[in-house]
């Protein structure tokens, strides 16, 4: 008996440098995808030249590893912001997880999270995190 995989495919939404600036009929545009973007799926995939094809495959595959992570590991990861730490196993939704990483934009933030997940260390998934995470702060801020 085989299964039948369906394949959604989610909104690309690209950041560059017109759609970027406040105001510009460009910027609108893109505004208006992402609104639409996330009342149809709740996300979008957000394509940005200062975060790379390269960096972006690592990430979503070093992600993947840290899901595949014991539950017992993950469920350290906790904060008092509801659904904000490991959020998994529940019954209603036994295929959900989601995790939240407190301070994402400073360097010790990152290091406590990866060595929270990985007691030994893991120098590329602390990297490539970090990496990530300061192109979305360049993205954040662009417009002021």
């Amino acid at each position: 008996m085989g299964s039948e995989t369906l394949s959604a495919k989610l909104p690309t939404v690209e950041f560059t440098g017109e759609n970027l600036k406040p105001g510009k009929s460009s910027w609108i545009a893109t505004c208006h995808e992402v609104r639409r973007a996330l009342e149809e799926y709740g996300c979008f995939v957000a394509v940005y030249e200062r975060v790379d094809l390269e960096l972006d495959e690592a990430i979503f595959s070093e992600l993947e590893e840290l899901f595949d992570l014991p539950t017992e590991t993950k469920v350290q990861n906790t904060s008092d912001v509801p659904y904000f730490g490991y959020v998994g196993q529940l019954p209603d939704i036994p295929l959900y997880e989601s995790m939240g990483i407190s301070d994402p934009q400073t360097l010790q933030g990152t290091q406590t999270f990866t060595k929270l997940m990985w007691p030994a260390g893991n120098g590329k998934f602390w990297y490539d995190l970090i990496s990530f995470v300061l192109g979305l702060i360049v993205l954040r801020f662009l417009n002021y």
